[in-house]
């Protein structure tokens, strides 16, 4: 069976998010706050939002959830709000500024050297006392803090192939009603598996004998938007490597969980994707891409 695709007929809006291409609304049938997105024309945003968080769900990471709709004869995704009654989500750019630096240049979203994963790493480290895990994920003896968590983050991106975990793609869930805060669950991945790339270029990159030019080349490529403490760019896998310093046991709790999703797992998933909605080199790339960077994490185990 393929995934359904949900049709947004009578609704009310409640806050339109800058452009035309996501809005938050709901629906009196149900009452629930609901986020509608439309990919960029020519990419496969809509695919990679779907894609990912059925990944994320075999990894047992905590996610948003994401489905297809259409809007007025325009695909997109919907994905119900994440914070629930007398919560707000306090994204990381707003923590940086009041835990690390008050100059943090809370506006700018890419190329801010302050914004260095160790300064994150450290945050959460320190609140651990404070901030819960993220709502409904229960304690287990290798997970126990936020930081826990957030290692499974950057791990995912490195799998994906993401590079826009940017200070607004993370953050904390205040409950003001009973005073307790709650790290988010991972969100808007709508840049990851090469959904951005042309046909033309997959097919390119999957049948090279340019090692240049590979599948293997291109997973090695993307940067995310964290800095280390010189204030160079970290690329992802460099990412999750400079986490399990502090964070083993963690660490290796994730990578035991990335070794049990198969092959089979992942076809699956876009085997599911309504045919309309990707195409087949699209499908190659994103799994060729998983696979590889699969390959490079758990070397890193093995390591």
């Amino acid at each position: 069976m393929k995934y359904k695709i949900f049709k947004i007929e009578t609704y009310d809006k409640i806050e339109q998010l800058g452009t035309k291409e996501k809005f938050w609304f709901y629906t009196k049938k149900d009452l629930l706050i609901k986020l509608f997105k439309i990919g960029r024309p020519g990419t496969g945003e809509n695919w990679a939002e779907k894609a990912t968080f059925e990944i994320a769900k075999l990894l047992k990471i905590p996610c948003a959830s994401y489905d297809f709709a259409i809007w007025k004869n325009t695909p997109g995704v919907l994905s119900p709000s994440f914070v629930p009654e007398f919560c707000r989500l306090i994204h990381g750019n707003e923590l940086l500024l009041n835990f690390i630096s008050p100059n943090y240049p809370i506006d700018q979203r890419y190329k801010v050297t302050e914004y260095k994963l160790s300064s994150v790493e450290s945050f959460l480290i320190n609140l651990s006392n404070i901030v819960n895990l993220p709502i409904g994920y229960a304690q287990n003896d290798k997970i126990r803090f936020p930081i826990d968590i957030f290692i499974s983050y950057i791990m995912f991106d490195c799998l994906i192939a993401n590079p826009d975990r940017h200070h607004e793609n993370w953050g904390i869930l205040l409950d003001s009603k009973h005073q307790k805060y709650y790290l988010a669950p991972t969100y808007d991945h709508a840049s990851g598996l090469g959904c951005r790339v042309s046909d033309k270029e997959r097919k390119n990159r999957l049948t090279t004998k340019d090692k240049r030019y590979s599948v293997k080349a291109f997973v090695r490529k993307p940067k995310t938007p964290f800095y280390d403490r010189k204030s160079k760019g970290i690329k992802t896998i460099d990412a999750f490597k400079m986490l399990i310093k502090k964070n083993e046991v963690a660490a290796d709790y994730w990578l035991n969980q990335l070794y049990l999703l198969s092959d089979d797992a992942i076809k699956n998933i876009f085997d599911k994707i309504p045919e309309d909605l990707i195409s087949s080199a699209a499908i190659d790339f994103a799994i060729a891409i998983i696979k590889e960077n699969k390959k490079r994490l758990l070397a890193i185990k093995e390591g």
